[in-house]
């Protein structure tokens, strides 16, 4: 869009709606704007028998003037008049201040002649200055664009904020202590339950593990549900408590995955605006020979049409809640895994079927196992927003559930042949969470500037748990190098770690190293 000027006023502000003005006030007015013709004179004598109110009415806030004091015959165009849909008439230098017209174009010599960087933060509505009605002239069409992305982003994120706020509180209130009794006394007699017979269930397994590319983040939750592949492996007896026992953690997944694939129509329209734009400026740059190496024609194009919507940057709401919707289903699933676990247990005391005991560890290890994939596409989703800091914080799911996952493998392979595979693979994992810890913790600090404030954040919600969870890979190591891998830590410790990683995501506290050691 072409910045409006004296000359091409009409074209590049667009402002047909000054038709809709009152006859009493129109009648006042010695030109209005057209979206055809610019402008034509009308009812100039008019002035003289108009209404005492309207003739007082001050349509000038900067030098003062009323309607009664304006010249007819003047030539200015800061004295014409553009009258609001509330009825108010004012003058284009008028609204232009109180529209901060110089926040959107670039101004030389009192015309306005090229679009300039949208402006940063919120931007408020202008409203009339007589009764404070939004403005809504075309003229001003980017301004009160741009203030209505702005207020739906804060629609955006009060919604989402509101529906996540429910659903922790929900997950909070979920007693697993008391499921699990309940469920303990449901399987009283699961110890003479046999598994039909199936060689094929080992391939099934391992190809109901691999998630798709095209699977949508986070997971579909009848990946746990009653539609799971192992549930369906799973005698009925056993398998209908289960899913009476978690239908609310499921039903609260559903609420926070909702959350996470929601996609604002403002959001859509930046994406269509910007695809758009690119387009047209692709086309208008052709094969500049101009342009440095390291920038090319689509990079140039992307950039003026990014500059040029209107919109400093990609609306954040929809990102920013999609990743903390990810975070809430993590929690979710780190208490289907615990709970799975309370149920293996179970599964001991009640000399239920090694083959059912098996399918059931596969499960769990299923279930961390979609936490160790969706954070890394919560971690590409965040990065694309330049959200580093929630980068940070799913990152520490990602390190958590690959502990937790190897945790679970410990436990499940005691009885085996393996120590020396399983000392090898915790040598490796700590390795490898050391190294995770100081990339992700490098690139944060390549991002953000180096104040105090930074470093301390960093420290605190990141280097500390971090820390603290590649310790849980070295005492394993360790203990595996003993030969006394008792690896079973206590349920409410479980429940702690990610208790404190949940606090510290949703800012109600601090990750502290003494609640994340609780475990090694």
């Amino acid at each position: 869009m072409t910045a409006p000027s004296s000359h091409a006023w009409v074209s590049a502000a667009r402002v047909a709606d000054t038709m809709h003005v009152s006859s009493r006030v129109r009648s006042l007015v010695r030109r209005v704007w057209t979206p055809v013709t610019g402008y034509a004179s009308i009812k100039v004598g008019a002035m003289r028998s108009a209404e005492r109110a309207v003739r007082n009415q001050v349509v000038d806030l900067v030098e003062g003037k009323r309607l009664r004091e304006l010249d007819p015959e003047s030539e200015e165009f800061d004295d014409l008049i553009i009258t609001l849909t509330c009825g108010h008439a004012l003058t284009v230098k008028t609204l232009d201040g109180i529209c901060e017209l110089e926040k959107y174009y670039t101004r030389d010599n009192d015309a306005w002649t090229s679009i300039a960087s949208p402006p940063e933060g919120f931007q408020r509505p202008p409203a009339c200055p007589h009764c404070r009605e939004p403005i809504k002239s075309l003229r001003y069409g980017r301004v009160y664009k741009r203030v209505d992305v702005d207020i739906s982003e804060q629609n955006v994120a009060t919604r989402c904020r509101w529906a996540l706020g429910l659903v922790r509180e929900n997950v909070a209130t979920f007693d697993s202590g008391k499921a699990a009794q309940d469920l303990e006394m449901a399987l009283e007699n699961a110890g003479s339950i046999e598994l039909p017979v199936d060689s094929e269930g080992a391939i099934k397994d391992r190809q109901q593990r691999a998630i798709g590319p095209d699977e949508p983040l986070p997971v579909p939750s009848k990946r746990f549900g009653h539609k799971s592949h192992y549930l369906e492996q799973i005698p009925a007896p056993i398998k209908d408590p289960w899913i009476k026992a978690i239908r609310r953690l499921i039903a609260y997944y559903l609420e926070a995955a909702k959350v996470a694939r929601a996609t604002s129509s403002h959001f859509q329209a930046y994406e269509a605006a910007v695809a758009t734009l690119h387009q047209e400026y692709l086309t208008e740059l052709g094969h500049p020979d101009d342009l440095p190496e390291t920038v090319t024609p689509e990079d140039m194009a992307l950039g003026l049409a990014r500059t040029r919507c209107g919109i400093p940057a990609p609306p954040k709401a929809n990102v920013r809640f999609r990743v903390e919707a990810c975070w809430m289903t993590f929690n979710i699933r780190f208490q289907l895994a615990s709970f799975a676990q309370e149920v293996a247990e179970i599964f001991v005391k009640a000399e239920v079927p090694k083959r059912i005991q098996s399918v059931w560890a596969d499960m769990i290890e299923d279930i961390l196992h979609t936490v160790e994939r969706d954070a890394l596409k919560a971690i590409h989703v965040a990065r694309g927003s330049q959200s580093h800091r929630q980068i940070l914080r799913t990152v520490l799911f990602l390190l958590e559930a690959q502990y937790q996952t190897f945790s679970h493998r410990v436990d499940r392979c005691l009885d085996s042949t393996r120590p020396q595979s399983l000392n090898d693979e915790a040598r490796r994992g700590c390795a490898e969470a050391k190294a995770t810890m100081a990339k992700y913790a490098q690139q944060f600090r390549d991002a953000m500037d180096s104040r105090p404030a930074n470093q301390q954040w960093l420290e605190a919600n990141y280097i500390t748990p971090a820390e603290s969870i590649v310790a849980k890979w070295a005492a394993m190591e360790t203990r595996l190098e003993e030969g006394s891998p008792n690896n079973q830590a206590r349920d409410a410790e479980k429940g702690q770690v990610v208790k404190a990683l949940m606090e510290g995501c949703f800012g109600t506290s601090k990750l502290t190293t003494e609640m994340l050691e609780a475990t090694i």
